[in-house]
C-alpha cells in the first residue's frame, strides 16, 4: 500500500511561532510523497488565521487546509485534523517546532515496516536564552535516551531503533490512521487552566494503550524536529505550572488504570532523590533544590485537585472513564470554570 501522510498542525496564539514552523515545513524533502497538510486552528485570537491565508497564497501549490476547531483544548484540534485527513498516516506536529530536512523521508523509511504503527525521533531545543543551570535537575538520561519532559525534550541517538511507545512525545507524532482510530484516539491535553478538571494524559494515554496491545513503535534519528523554548518556559513559574498539571494528568492516567479515585505519596518524591546526586556536583546546588522541591509541591497539588473534582462530580467521573473522546464536546458546564476564573488553577 503506498504511504500517504496527513500532516496535522493544532495552534493555538502562536502566530509567529507557526510561521516558522510553517516555513520548515517547506523546506523539508517532499519529492515522491503523497501528503497533505491541515493546519487547525483551535480558537486563537492572535492573528493566525491572516498569517495563514498569506502564506497559503504564497505557496498556493501546496496542499494545504485551513480548519477553525472553536472548542478548547488540543483533543478537540487533534481529532479534528484526525477527522479530516486523508492520509493513512497521521502525522501531528506542534506549532512551534522547526523540521530537518529529511524529516518527511525518515517516517517513510519508518512505515515500511507494516508492523511498525508509531514513529518519531528526536526533539532538541532551541533554546531563546541561555537555560539555566538548574534545568540539569529536570533532565535525565535513561536507556532509550536523554530526556526532559517538562520542555518535551528528548534525544534516542544515533540509530534507528524500536522504542517504547511512551518516547513518542506529542510535538513529533506520526501514527497509521486506521491504529488510531482503533486504540480510540487522544485523550484530553492542554487545556486552559480554568478547564484543568477535564484534563486527561494526551497521547501518553494513547501510547500506553499501544503497549499494552503488543504493537511496536520506532524511533529514527532522521525524523528529527527542533524545538523553540522561549525565555518563559526558563523560569522556575513555568516549571511550577507544568508539575501541576502533570499532576491532573497522573490522577487521570491512575484513575483510567485503577477504576479508582485515590490519594498517594508523590512520585516527585524519585526526583528529589535522584537530584541529590546531581546537585552535589555542580553548583548552585540550593537553587536547584528549590526550584525541584517547589515543582514536587506543584505536582502534588495538581494531583490532590484532581483527584476532589473527580470525587464530587459523577458527570466528572464519567468524563474520564470515557472508552474514546472522538465526540471531543467537553461536559456541560465547562464554560462556566473559564468564565469563573481569569489563570491557571495552580
Amino acid at each position: 500500500m503506498e504511504l500517504t501522510f496527513s500532516i496535522i498542525i493544532p495552534t493555538f496564539n502562536r502566530c509567529a511561532a507557526l510561521e516558522r514552523t510553517l516555513n520548515s515545513l517547506i523546506k523539508i524533502d517532499k519529492q515522491g510523497k503523497n501528503y497533505e497538510v491541515l493546519i487547525v486552528n483551535n480558537g486563537s485570537t492572535d492573528g493566525t488565521s491572516m498569517m495563514v491565508e498569506r502564506f497559503r497564497s504564497a505557496v498556493s501549490q501546496l496542499p494545504y487546509r485551513f480548519l477553525s476547531e472553536p472548542m478548547p483544548g488540543l483533543l478537540s484540534a487533534r481529532h479534528r485534523g484526525a477527522i479530516e485527513s486523508a492520509g493513512n498516516i497521521c502525522v501531528f506536529i506542534d506549532d512551534d517546532v522547526r523540521l530537518d530536512p529529511e524529516w518527511l523521508n525518515a517516517l517513510q523509511d519508518a512505515f515500511q515496516d507494516p508492523s511498525i504503527v508509531l514513529a518519531g525521533g528526536p526533539s532538541r531545543p532551541l533554546f531563546e536564552v541561555p537555560p539555566p543551570l538548574w534545568l540539569k535537575a529536570f533532565q535525565s538520561v535513561e536507556a532509550a535516551g536523554s530526556l526532559c519532559v517538562p520542555l518535551s525534550l528528548f534525544d534516542g541517538g544515533d540509530n534507528v531503533k524500536e522504542i517504547d511507545p511512551i518516547y513518542i512525545f506529542g510535538l513529533n507524532f506520526a501514527i497509521r490512521r486506521e491504529t488510531l482510530f482503533a486504540q480510540r484516539g487522544f485523550h484530553p491535553d492542554s487545556l486552559p487552566g480554568p478547564l484543568q478538571r477535564y484534563q486527561g494524559d494526551g497521547e501518553t494515554g494513547l501510547s500506553l494503550k499501544i503497549k499494552r496491545s503488543g504493537l511496536k513503535a520506532l524511533y529514527h534519528p532522521k525524523a528529527s524536529v527542533h524545538h523553540e523554548v522561549p525565555a518563559s518556559r526558563l523560569t522556575e513559574a513555568y516549571f511550577t505550572r507544568r508539575a501541576f498539571f502533570q499532576g491532573v494528568c497522573d490522577s487521570y492516567t491512575r484513575i483510567r488504570a485503577d477504576g479508582r479515585i485515590f490519594l498517594e505519596r508523590s512520585p516527585w518524591r524519585r526526583v528529589l532523590s535522584r537530584t541529590k546526586d546531581i546537585i552535589s556536583r555542580w553548583l548552585p546546588a540550593k537553587r536547584a533544590c528549590d526550584c525541584v522541591t517547589m515543582a514536587a509541591k506543584a505536582y502534588r497539588r495538581g494531583f490532590e485537585f484532581h483527584q476532589s473534582e473527580v470525587r464530587k462530580d459523577l458527570n466528572l467521573v464519567n468524563w474520564v472513564l470515557r472508552p474514546d473522546y472522538w465526540d471531543y464536546q467537553l461536559p456541560a458546564g465547562w464554560e462556566k470554570y473559564l468564565a469563573a476564573t481569569n489563570g491557571a488553577t495552580s
